[in-house]
């Protein structure tokens, strides 16, 4: 995954057109709930990752974090900013995970059986600045903000 984003960057540079890079400084989110346990979930979640813009619209990222859950995710994807007014909008994203199991659309612990990779995805709203860009992700149960620093 991590070649993929290094070529797309390359070949960003041969068509650019309104190319920006944002790098992800992190994500943090609180749970409406508990798990299967009666435990807490991760609500820092130390992720970093990359993400590449083409037109302000059109996006390729990787992302790096601890899930939810403590487990180790990595998410390859790619998505569409829409403008809904101004500096917000939505953003949808489809990708490639390992870490996550899922029933349905609702995260899982992983038990004996269960594939911890796949598709998935992820509708967000954003707020995008001249610098910066907040994601606000929302699931069933959690809802969490991501950090995307523009780089260029």
């Amino acid at each position: 995954m991590k070649l993929l984003l290094i070529f797309l960057i390359a070949l960003s540079h041969l068509f650019a057109k309104d190319i920006n890079l944002y790098a992800t400084l992190g994500i943090v989110s609180h749970h409406f709930d508990i798990d299967e346990d009666g435990n807490a979930y991760n609500s820092n979640h130390q992720a970093y990752g990359a993400e590449i813009t083409y037109d302000q619209r059109y996006t390729a990222a990787y992302l790096h974090l601890k899930n939810s859950r403590y487990k180790q995710t990595d998410i390859g994807a790619i998505g569409y900013r829409y403008d809904i007014s101004g500096p917000f909008g939505f953003y949808g994203i489809v990708g490639y995970q390992r870490g996550y199991c899922f029933d349905g659309f609702k995260s899982v612990e992983c038990t004996e059986g269960r594939d911890n990779s796949g598709i998935q995805f992820v509708p967000m709203l954003y707020y995008r600045h001249d610098y910066f860009i907040v994601d606000l992700i929302g699931q069933q149960d959690m809802v969490a903000l991501k950090l995307n620093l523009k780089l260029f």
